[in-house]
C-alpha cells in the first residue's frame, strides 16, 4: 500500500498541475485514456489480453468522450506539450490500481483497508509536498477557514464513497472494465447540470451521450460473452 500511496500523491499533484498547465478540456480528455492504459498495464504486469470487442467499444467510448470535451469540433484547443504531462496521471492510475487489484485478489486485505491506506500515505506525502511549495503557515491557516473546512468535509464524504465502491468494484471485476465504465463522467455532469443547473443540451453533447451508452452496453454483453 506504501508504494500504491506514493504513487497515487505524485498523480494527485500532476493532475492539478496538468489542468493548469494544459488547459481544461486537453487535461479532461487525457485522463479519459485512462481505460487504454489499464488495458496496457493489465498484460504487461499480468499478461491478461483483451478481446477484440472489448477493444473496440473501449475506443469508441474513448471517441464519444472526447468528442463530447472538444464541443463536437475533434480539435483541442490551445494543445501544447502539456498535453503529454496530462497524460502522466492516467499511466500512474493504471500502473497503481492494476496493484491494487492484484493485491485484493491475492490477500486478505478489504477495500476498507486499503481506502484508509491510500488516503493515510497520500495525505502525508501531499502535505509534505504543500509545505515546500506553499509553506506550512498557509496550510495551516486553511484550517481555520470555516468555509474550506465545510467544503473540505463534503468532499471528503464524496471521496470516501467514490474510493471505497471503486475498490469493492475492481475486486470483482478487471481494472480495465472497471476504468470504463467510470470513463462516461463527463456525460453524467451533463445530466446533472441539465437537471439542477437548467443548461440546455447541445446535438453534439446528445450524440456523445448515445454513442457512450451504446459503448457501455457493448462492453457489458463482451463480458459475457467472455463469461
Amino acid at each position: 500500500m506504501g508504494i500504491t500511496g506514493i504513487i497515487f500523491s505524485i498523480s494527485t499533484f500532476f493532475y492539478v498541475y496538468a489542468f493548469e498547465t494544459a488547459g481544461t478540456v486537453s487535461a479532461a480528455i487525457a485522463m479519459q485514456t485512462y481505460p487504454l492504459f489499464s488495458i496496457v498495464m493489465e498484460f504487461i504486469l499480468f499478461k491478461k489480453k483483451k478481446r477484440l470487442p472489448e477493444l473496440i467499444f473501449t475506443l469508441l467510448m474513448i471517441l464519444g468522450v472526447y468528442y463530447l470535451g472538444t464541443e463536437g469540433t475533434w480539435l483541442i484547443s490551445g494543445f501544447s506539450p502539456w498535453f503529454a504531462l496530462a497524460l502522466i496521471v492516467p499511466f500512474l492510475w493504471g500502473i497503481a490500481h492494476v496493484i491494487i487489484k492484484h493485491t485484493l485478489d491475492t490477500s486478505p486485505i478489504t477495500p476498507n483497508q486499503v481506502t484508509f491506506f491510500r488516503v493515510l500515505v497520500s495525505s502525508i506525502i501531499l502535505f509534505g509536498i504543500s509545505s515546500l511549495l506553499s509553506g506550512t503557515n498557509n496550510i495551516l491557516e486553511g484550517l481555520i477557514i470555516i468555509e474550506f473546512q465545510f467544503f473540505g468535509f463534503l468532499m471528503g464524504i464524496v471521496y470516501y464513497l467514490e474510493l471505497i465502491n471503486w475498490f469493492y468494484a475492481v475486486k470483482h471485476v478487471e481494472v480495465s472494465l472497471a476504468s470504463t465504465i467510470t470513463t462516461p463522467t463527463p456525460i453524467i455532469t451533463m445530466i446533472f447540470a441539465l437537471f439542477t443547473l437548467k443548461e440546455s443540451v447541445e446535438i453534439y453533447q446528445i450524440i456523445a451521450m448515445v454513442t457512450v451508452f451504446v459503448s457501455l452496453l457493448g462492453l457489458l454483453w463482451s463480458g459475457r460473452e467472455k463469461k
